[in-house]
């Protein structure tokens, strides 16, 4: 069976109704992490810990989604985990936009989620602070 590209199926071209809402908080974080004007932290956070942005978006009524799933779970099988990009808000992270990630990581149910934050994370239960890492690599941008 061919392996399927996630980025090949995920629907996050303008226009798509099954795209999920955009976080202002989440643009504007990123938009100065990708700048330099913020840092990013790498950690390992527990799921129960981070929350969609969009609680009512089901990305599971997107087109392909049991698809998309599927790989991300055979790719964190193989050792290749998923990075969520989150930022601290209250007692917990946002996930703003790496909706098939999280549905992946909620199959999973791993203890912990590898997540890449905006700003440094201060919940005690937070594991693993690496950095501030570079931004525009974590996010796969060239410098």
């Amino acid at each position: 069976m061919p392996s399927i590209n996630p980025i090949d199926l995920d629907p996050q071209d303008s226009g798509n109704p099954f795209k999920p809402p955009k976080d202002p908080v989440f643009d504007a974080l990123f938009g100065l992490a990708i700048q330099g004007d913020l840092h990013v932290y790498f950690a390992a956070i527990p799921l129960s810990l981070v929350k969609p942005f969009a609680s009512d978006f089901c990305f599971l009524e997107t087109p392909n989604a049991e698809a998309i799933i599927d790989v991300l779970i055979a790719d964190a099988r193989q050792g290749r985990f998923p990075h969520l990009w989150v930022y601290e808000a209250g007692e917990g992270f946002v996930m703003s936009d790496d909706y098939p990630q999280y549905e992946a990581c909620l199959r999973g149910q791993p203890d912990y989620v590898p997540c890449w934050v905006l700003g440094r994370p201060r919940h005690p239960a937070v594991v693993d602070i690496q950095g501030p890492v570079n931004a525009r690599q974590a996010a796969g941008l060239k410098d």
